[in-house]
């Protein structure tokens, strides 16, 4: 589970194609260690489980079907990715809990830019 903030970034080094998926590198600060190995991290949302750590480069494995179903099918070298951990026990929620698994997809039809003035009266 995750709370949807984002305090952490990374940066995707390499991709590597594999005949289900892609195993994707991540170059990031993140404080993880070996032991981590299995953890879920969220990276731009999407749950993806560590499968391996070296001179901070986190690996994990992407199949098709994550591929095909988040905005991975877009993916460049280089490119920012954010990055959040999973919520521990007893760790305060500022956002709101979230999973980061696609539970059903949607297509944008049309984009409305909407101002909203606020004003405040002062007495």
């Amino acid at each position: 589970m995750f709370n949807g903030i984002i305090f952490n970034k990374g940066l995707l080094f390499k991709t590597f194609k594999r005949p289900k998926g892609i195993n994707i590198f991540i170059k990031s600060d993140l404080n993880l260690k070996k032991k981590d190995l299995g953890v879920s991290v969220a990276c731009d949302g999407v749950c993806l489980t560590l499968i391996s750590i070296k001179k901070n480069i986190m690996e994990f494995y992407l199949s098709n079907e994550t591929i095909i179903r988040s905005k991975f099918k877009y993916l460049n070298k280089n490119e920012i990715i954010n990055l959040e951990l999973p919520l521990k026990y007893g760790q305060k929620i500022s956002g709101h809990i979230c999973q980061g698994h696609v539970d059903t997809v949607g297509k944008i039809l049309r984009k409305k830019l909407q101002l909203t003035l606020i004003l405040e009266i002062i007495q």
